[in-house]
């Protein structure tokens, strides 16, 4: 039993201590920790409001440069970094992209089900994996694979109890006379117009 705690330890130590390993890295980390900060801080204050079909297919948008990126750093330096295994893991990650992309378009899927699969938490944690791994600073092995998802779920906890924390934002979700809900990752509450990231123009320009 110790020795699984120490593996499942070392493979925490590993996946922490990898941003730091090429300093460089951070150049495509950042971002994504800070737009993903961005995103739960905003639907953390904004308590009612939900994933919209637009913000759903700007996070899906977000998965293609990520992926070109981490092609380019796979197939310079001769190779240096190439590895069958990071390939599949980005045709992964771009066919799941392009799932995103299409039912944001078709509405395919009930919202219910798809916004599951569409929210910022899993396209980011697969982003930051992508750009950890692809660029050499993550070495996967099992029990760093185990705690990679040992680690999602750890984030999905501490993601519930940090929108609770947060205050509401005054005025909820915007029920003014004459408009509606705007603005990153609302959702359609009439047939009206959208605008902003996953925003609608709702209750007073509804119908046209």
């Amino acid at each position: 039993m110790a020795t699984v705690w120490t593996n499942i330890l070392d493979g925490f130590v590993e996946i922490f201590s990898s941003p730091f390993k090429d300093l460089t890295v951070l150049w495509l980390l950042a971002p994504i920790v800070l737009f993903w900060l961005i995103l739960e801080i905003y639907f953390g204050i904004h308590k009612e409001e939900k994933l919209g079909w637009n913000t759903a297919l700007g996070n899906g948008l977000s998965i293609s440069w990520v992926v070109v990126t981490s092609l380019k750093t796979m197939f310079e330096d001769n190779f240096a970094l190439f590895g069958w295994d990071k390939l599949l893991y980005l045709i992964f990650i771009a066919g799941y992209s392009g799932f995103i992309i299409y039912i944001s378009f078709t509405h395919k899927i009930k919202e219910k089900i798809f916004f599951i699969f569409a929210s910022p938490t899993i396209i980011y944690y697969f982003l930051g994996i992508a750009v950890l791994w692809v660029h050499g600073s993550l070495s996967i092995s099992l029990w760093v694979f185990i705690d990679l998802i040992l680690l999602y779920m750890i984030v999905l906890i501490l993601e519930t109890i940090f929108k609770k924390l947060l205050p509401e934002a005054p005025g909820g979700t915007g029920d003014e006379p004459g408009m509606g809900d705007m603005g990153l990752g609302g959702t359609e509450t009439g047939p009206g117009l959208d605008t902003g990231m996953g925003g609608n123009i709702g209750k007073g320009f509804g119908k046209i």
